[in-house]
């Protein structure tokens, strides 16, 4: 059992965390945002940059707004609900400005939005946001579907499971009409062969992808866990071919003697001289191992297969090898490819394969970060290479103190890392 010092700890930290959004917010009128460190493609090359940010819930005010109303409903501090509120006004007031090929995407789009505000309504008692949200979400079902991205992160893979959790509480025919509608482009869009079945995702600047990706974010185990969710709520056979037929394909790049998936972005053909293929192996919940981890244990527990389990297993093993390395002081701690998303692995396999050690570890990384971080005042690594603290959700400090947040309580705080039914 987590002792009690600790555990207070992890809500001081997020106390802390919250407390700092709150101060460094930028007002006008009703409505607030932040600036912080982004990185943009300028000039054929990744550069950070000094921005103010949109409504999305990847880097934007809706995933700092759910932070900050999730310690409004454990505290409650009224700062918490007057920020999170005049964020959420910003939300709303940029919500047309979004991309008309990212408006389906949940981390990146309009569902993301959709779904923070039916969260946030039911927790501040706004029927008019809930409202708003439910509508948002009815509305995916309109999406030009030829326009919109295909993966977890910007594209309508990770719209599926969202708004399925919705539906299942709001159980409205457009939103599950949506989500199948998605699934049913899915299928359309499957590049199928002998050993599985892959999508074509990610176009990098100024890189060359040769082979359709695997992982989380980006790749087969984020869209194959989106189509084992439809599975899961329709019972829809088609979804559930195509789910396992994404692993198969996932599976054949797996290395096991690093227990680990190729970060197929950076995969190059050998050189005129004859060398091999070198990929590079991501531990991060976009690339890689924690990731694919998620993916494996949510088949687990749909299916009660034990080739998902073990798969699983290995990605929690290299997780944990990433995890207790000696800190270098680079290390950075955002949910998306830093040690809080990758721990979030543990807490969720913790759940499903009722393994206390895994808690256990998940709870000396959050202690670490205390120790290094919060005890010394200095700025948390946040998830912008050279960028110093960034405020958002996925890559900076609103996603840390959700971390936190979820040590202390996470029935409180649902994983935003992977979005599950309201039942489960």
């Amino acid at each position: 059992m987590m002792n009690t010092t600790v555990q207070n700890s992890f809500l001081e930290t997020a106390n802390a965390i919250a407390a700092r959004l709150c101060r460094d917010a930028i007002w006008n009128s009703k409505r607030c945002n932040w600036l912080g460190a982004s990185m943009d493609y300028l000039l054929n090359n990744w550069t950070v940059t000094e921005s103010s940010f949109g409504p999305d819930l990847y880097t934007g005010t809706s995933g700092i707004a759910l932070f900050l109303g999730k310690m409004y409903q454990l505290t409650p501090e009224k700062l918490y609900r007057q920020t999170a509120e005049a964020a959420i006004e910003h939300t709303l007031s940029r919500l047309p400005e979004l991309p008309p090929e990212v408006r389906s995407g949940f981390y990146s789009g309009c569902t993301g939005i959709g779904y923070i505000l039916v969260r946030l309504g039911e927790i501040f008692d706004h029927q008019d946001w809930l409202e708003k949200g439910l509508k948002i979400l009815a509305e995916r079902s309109q999406d030009d579907l030829s326009k919109q991205q295909l993966d977890v992160v910007s594209g309508i893979a990770g719209a599926i499971p969202a708004l399925l959790s919705v539906y299942q509480q709001y159980p409205q025919d457009v939103l599950l009409e949506a989500a199948n509608r998605y699934g049913e482009y899915l299928l359309s869009k499957a590049n199928k062969n002998d050993y599985g079945w892959s999508w074509t995702t990610l176009e990098m600047p100024g890189e060359v992808q040769q082979q359709d990706l695997t992982g989380f974010s980006h790749g087969a185990a984020g869209i194959a866990w989106a189509l084992l969710e439809l599975y899961q709520q329709t019972k829809q056979e088609s979804f559930l071919v195509a789910a396992e037929a994404g692993f198969r394909y996932e599976q054949n790049w797996y290395n096991p003697q690093y227990e680990n998936w190729p970060d197929l972005r950076n995969f190059q053909q050998g050189t005129t001289t004859g060398t091999n293929p070198t990929p590079s192996y991501g531990v991060a919940w976009c690339h890689g191992a924690p990731g694919i981890g998620f993916s494996r244990l949510r088949a687990y527990e749909i299916l009660g297969k034990p080739d998902y389990q073990h798969q699983a297993e290995a990605a929690i093993r290299t997780t944990i090898k990433s995890l207790q390395q000696p800190a270098t002081g680079a290390e950075s701690y955002c949910l998306c490819h830093g040690f809080t998303g990758n721990t979030e692995l543990l807490l969720y396999a913790s759940r499903v394969l009722g393994n206390a050690e895994y808690k256990s570890i998940a709870e000396q990384v959050g202690w670490r970060g205390i120790e290094h971080y919060e005890k010394n005042r200095i700025p948390w690594s946040c998830g912008v290479m050279g960028g110093g603290e960034t405020p958002g959700l996925m890559l900076g400090l609103a996603g840390i103190g959700y971390f936190y947040l979820r040590l202390y309580d996470p029935q409180l705080a649902p994983s935003m890392l992977i979005i599950l039914p309201e039942t489960d």
